[in-house]
């Protein structure tokens, strides 16, 4: 899988969110939450870009991005961040994210029980160096009331877990835990 990734153009992204509407049995689902917040890679812990929102100009940029990737990866991408950005494409009148091959460090994992698949609990348990950066119910509060001091933690969560999650699919795939890629189609 590594001489493939590296003759492809791979684009490491996470979306940080906030809940909208009315929820069904207060459960965190794709269909109740918008982006605040997008970051993205190609690859290098050193060049991550982010923005935050919600705005057409955040997802204009991502989706030219994500466009110009060959695959792109994340955490939970294909049953969570993949969902949440088409909905805030049809929902500000962008064309949506098409088919593209996908990575995903919680989706592609081997069948396992007994462990938490979260990317913090993978992290910690593989022993990286990237930590988690933790926000407070009150710094989340503010992330999605997009103040100021809200604003700033949430681009250094969404930046950080990118970050992360460069480390976290580079050791899976070192330690054989991850299948291979699969094609996401919306």
């Amino acid at each position: 899988m590594r001489a493939e990734a590296n003759r492809l153009r791979v684009l490491d992204f996470d979306i940080e969110t906030r809940l909208i509407g009315f929820h069904k049995g207060g459960r965190f689902a794709p269909d109740g939450c918008e982006p605040i917040a997008i970051a993205w890679s190609w690859c290098n812990p050193h060049a991550v870009t982010a923005h935050v929102g919600p705005s057409k100009r955040m997802l204009r940029e991502f989706a030219k991005a994500y466009a110009e990737a060959d695959m792109v990866t994340g955490h939970y991408i294909r049953k969570f961040d993949l969902l949440v950005l088409n909905g805030a494409m049809i929902e500000n009148g962008l064309p949506l994210l098409r088919q593209k091959l996908t990575l995903d460090t919680k989706g592609d994992l081997v069948a396992f029980a007994g462990l938490s698949k979260s990317q913090e609990n993978l992290s910690e348990m593989l022993e990286l160096a990237e930590a988690k950066y933790h926000m407070s119910d009150v710094k989340w509060r503010e992330a999605a009331r997009l103040k100021k001091n809200g604003r700033d933690e949430t681009i250094r969560r969404v930046v950080d877990d990118v970050v992360q999650h460069m480390e976290l699919r580079e050791a899976l795939t070192t330690e054989g835990l991850l299948r291979g890629p699969r094609v996401w189609a919306p």
